[in-house]
Formats: structure tokens, C-alpha cells, sequence
């Protein structure tokens, strides 16, 4: 898919950033992203047993292929300050400042828009108020932060200093009920959204935790979901769902309805990728011998996603090391023809 239209909405593949890299001009199994000011991205990266090496990458992302510079990185291995164990997910404060949960150290770390370390704050435990497996992080128009956490199956909210204002959820198939959900968003109107993991779905809420809808239903065709990462809702209020287990990304309408599915659209390597490949003559030739590059193109295990109010939609692909990035037309009307 270079271009799509469906329903009214024209969606056009823009491009990829990204390649193996410990840090730098790289992500390392990356699993969650924010969108700042300025065309920046932050990026959360996970450690693996060889190479413990968390942090956030700032990346400036242009609209068009190889506009994409590393900027820098921050955080590091350990549990002191600024430290990252197992980062999960970010989200970014109205002031820009970068909210980083340790699913780990069960905290939230706090850093500046150039990561300098600012505070922490949470303390372990399943008791409201505290954090246990913190895995996204969502801010509404008021800067509260909701947190959910994976391993006590609810969503709580804090202001953004730390202080709890309420939770809801628990572990169940029910409706208002969760199983180890995992990413999270927020509506213009201050909705929550829950990608509900274990349910395969993603559950709609109010902002005081009063169950609203439904999204997507447990499968492995188009407009199911099987093991959800992440949600993300534009300014129109279309969901965008990151189907981890199903190697793809759904789209529905603010009814619930279906709109379309994203495979994965990756024709071309991205700057990074393609300045290491044609630096090795044998990487070059080794591409050429294989039949179809096609598998490359598309998601493995995407884990994250963000839409931003210019439309852009960008996934996070831990796997393959990298963003895809889409771009949703803005004020396209659908053509009226007169027979």
C-alpha cells in the first residue's frame, strides 16, 4: 500500500527510520514511542541479556525520506536515578517534559525534553495508588497521567507530580474488567483507551473509569485482534490498534466500526539501514540473491503507536528495530459525482 483510500479517509505510506543499533543512529528492540514538538520522536529501547543498554532516542522525523537525524540519547542501565531496568512506555507533559515507566523498577521517571533527569516517583506494590508492572502511559488535557499496569490488571490516575486521584479495572473477560492490558490513549474529549492484551481488545472509558465500548473482537483475520499492544486515536476519533500477535495494525471508526487494516509498507530500506548497507559490498549482493524482499516490507510484532494531530501514524516495530510511518490526509472530502 503506497496509497489507500477507504471510507472517506486516503492514508498514504510515507517511510521507515530506523536499524539495529545499541544506541545512536539506531533503536535496540524499541517498544514504545511519543511524538514532541518540532518533529521530534522519543523512542523507549529495551535491553536484551547481551547487550543491557535501555534508553529513550530523540529522533528528528521531516516528512520525507532521509530527513530522519538521531539527536540524542538518554538513560542507561541500572536503578538509580535516571536509570532504566525495563523501560515500557512514555508519554509527554504539555511542558514536553518525558515520562518514562520502568515495568521493572515499577516507577515513572521524569526527564526534561533533553532528557535531563528531573525526578522519579511510585513505590511497588498491588495496592491503589501504587505501581505493579507499569506499562503505558497516557496524558489528558488536564495533564493528569493514566498508568496501566500489566500485572494488577487496572488503570490508575495521577497527576503528573505522582499523586493518585483513582484506578479501576481488575483482573476479568467482563466488560470494565482487564487482562494484563498494556498500551493506553487518550481522546480529545479526555476518553480512555485500554489495549485490553490478554482480551484482545481494546476497552473505551470515561475518565472516572466508567466502562464506555468495545473495540475489535479476539481473531487472526482483518478487523480482529489477537494479543493488542497499543492504541492510539486521532483528532477525527478513529482507533488505530497495534495487533502484536497478527503482525499488523487495525483501524476503526469512533463507533466501533472497521475501516482498515495496515501490513506494512516498508518498499525501501530507511537512511540508516541503507548508508550500512551500501557500505558493505557483501550486504549489497546478498539482497540481490534473494527472490523477494516483500517480508521485509511488513510489521513483526509491532508494539507501539502514536498518531499526531498533523495525521501522521507511526508504528513501532520492536522486532525489525524500527518506525513505519503513515500519513492520513487531512480535509479530504470524499469526490461527489453526479450521474
Amino acid at each position: 500500500m503506497q496509497t489507500l483510500t477507504v471510507q472517506g479517509r486516503v492514508y498514504n505510506y510515507a517511510y521507515c527510520v530506523g536499524r539495529n543499533a545499541v544506541s545512536g543512529a539506531g533503536f535496540h528492540y524499541p517498544n514504545a514511542i511519543a511524538r514532541g514538538k518540532g518533529d521530534l520522536i522519543y523512542v523507549v529501547n529495551q535491553p536484551d541479556e547481551l547487550q543491557p543498554v535501555p534508553h529513550v532516542s530523540i529522533v528528528y522525523v521531516g516528512k520525507a525520506w532521509g530527513e530522519e537525524e538521531h539527536v540524542t540519547d538518554f538513560g542507561s542501565h541500572g536503578d538509580e536515578d535516571g536509570n532504566f531496568i525495563w523501560p515500557s512506555a512514555i508519554a509527554l507533559d504539555s511542558d514536553g517534559n518525558a515520562y518514562v515507566a520502568d515495568e521493572w523498577l515499577h516507577r515513572v521517571s521524569v526527564f526534561d525534553k533533553d532528557g535531563a533527569f528531573l525526578s522519579k516517583w511510585g513505590s511497588p506494590g498491588p495496592e491503589q495508588g501504587c505501581l505493579n508492572g507499569p506499562t503505558g502511559l497516557a496524558f489528558d488535557s488536564q495533564d493528569n497521567l493514566y498508568v496501566v499496569d500489566i500485572l494488577s490488571h487496572r488503570v490508575q490516575k495521577f497527576t503528573k507530580d505522582g499523586k493518585f486521584l483513582l484506578g479501576w479495572g481488575g483482573q476479568g473477560a467482563g466488560h470494565g474488567q482487564l487482562c494484563q492490558p498494556w498500551g493506553v490513549d487518550v481522546d480529545k474529549d479526555d476518553n480512555v483507551y485500554v489495549a485490553d492484551w490478554r482480551n484482545d481488545r481494546v476497552e473505551k472509558f470515561t475518565s472516572g473509569g466508567r466502562y464506555l465500548a468495545t473495540f475489535g473482537s479476539p481473531g487472526d483475520d482483518r478487523g480482529t485482534l489477537r494479543r493488542p499492544s497499543d492504541v492510539a486515536v486521532d483528532s477525527d476519533g478513529d482507533v488505530y490498534v497495534a495487533d502484536w500477535w497478527n503482525h499488523k495494525v487495525e483501524v476503526y471508526d469512533a463507533a466501533g466500526g472497521h475501516v482498515t487494516t495496515f501490513i506494512g509498507d516498508a518498499e525501501r530500506l530507511s537512511k540508516w539501514a541503507q548508508t550500512v548497507v551500501e557500505s558493505n559490498p557483501d550486504a549489497v549482493k546478498a539482497r540481490l540473491r534473494v527472490k523477494s524482499l516483500e517480508p521485509e516490507w511488513r510489521f513483526t510484532r509491532p508494539t507501539g503507536i502514536d498518531v499526531g494531530d498533523d495525521g501522521r501514524i507511526m508504528v513501532v516495530e520492536s522486532q525489525r528495530m524500527r518506525v513505519q510511518i503513515y500519513q492520513k490526509e487531512e480535509n479530504w472530502v470524499e469526490p461527489q459525482f453526479n450521474l
